[in-house]
């Protein structure tokens, strides 16, 4: 089995203790990637110094995906590392093996990594606009920005070892940039953010290629952009237009609270996607904030 596979491939991986105090009480092969990955340590450490805290509870795909709550600097994770290890090293003593991962699997599947990097990132940007359609922009741009860290993280821990931490659910990308992509790192992220912005706007993808040449003319946008269109498209199509649509209001009040005081200007997101400028410059510094190289 594929799972029993993946669990013991990560279980051989080194754990070195300097890191063992940034470690999560029994989030799944998390002191493996603390130890394998500089940007999954710049992350947690980020969130640390908010002020963010962990919650080691059951923690299912439904409650995750409705919670409104992408602000409050809380994240709740089910803390399996020892039920799934003892499973990987018991399974022929297992009456139903099949049934125990599917049970496994549907209580794993939050990336802390992802989830932590939305409480850091509203930091980050500028105040958000109020009204609903402007609104809605700044938090596709926001999830773009986020999901251009997943892919660089990605791409860190490499195309042997991402596959099998995406299947764990534990990061939710795998790394796939060429070394062309690679002698132009940031300008290969940056095309693929906008992409990922495009999608997340419900823009025709066979349009999008042509549009991130226009406003960001490169070579590696090809590519760039063939890596976004690999978005989950029930979240890009269905997920993420019924949580805006369900949560706008509250996230306009709790983004508010989170910049009250702000001597920034409000950010609006370009009405035309074909306008896209500021947002790069954006983009820049939340590469320069986590020290993503390229």
């Amino acid at each position: 089995m594929q799972f029993l596979k993946d669990v013991r491939a990560l279980t051989k991986l080194p754990k070195e203790n300097r890191f063992s105090a940034l470690s999560l009480y029994e989030y799944p092969f998390d002191h493996e990637l603390l130890t394998l990955s500089r940007l999954y340590r710049e992350s947690r450490k980020h969130y640390i110094e908010l002020g963010g805290r962990f919650h080691p509870r059951i923690a299912s795909t439904m409650r995750s995906l409705s919670a409104s709550d992408l602000f409050a600097d809380e994240i709740d994770y089910t803390p399996a590392a020892t039920e799934i290890e003892w499973f990987a090293a018991n399974e022929a003593d297992v009456y139903d093996p099949k049934d125990e991962i599917f049970a496994l699997e549907r209580f794993n599947t939050i990336s802390v990594f992802h989830e932590q990097n939305h409480r850091t990132l509203w930091r980050l940007l500028p105040p958000a606009p109020k009204d609903r359609e402007s609104l809605r922009r700044y938090l596709n741009l926001a999830e773009s920005l986020i999901v251009m860290l997943d892919l660089a993280l990605a791409d860190e821990i490499g195309p042997k070892l991402s596959p099998t931490f995406e299947r764990m659910k534990v990061i939710y990308r795998t790394g796939s940039a060429s070394k062309k992509a690679r002698a132009h790192y940031r300008d290969y992220l940056l095309a693929a953010m906008c992409a990922t912005y495009f999608i997340l706007e419900l823009m025709n993808p066979e349009d999008i290629l042509k549009a991130v040449n226009y406003v960001r003319p490169h070579s590696v946008n090809r590519e760039a952009v063939k890596r976004a269109l690999d978005i989950n498209e029930l979240f890009t199509r269905i997920t993420n237009p019924e949580w805006q649509e369900r949560s706008w209001k509250d996230a306009s009040k709790k983004l508010a609270r989170l910049h009250r005081g702000s001597g920034e200007d409000v950010f609006y997101v370009t009405e035309d996607p074909l306008d896209f400028k500021e947002e790069f410059v954006i983009a820049r510094s939340v590469l320069d904030h986590f020290n993503v190289r390229g």
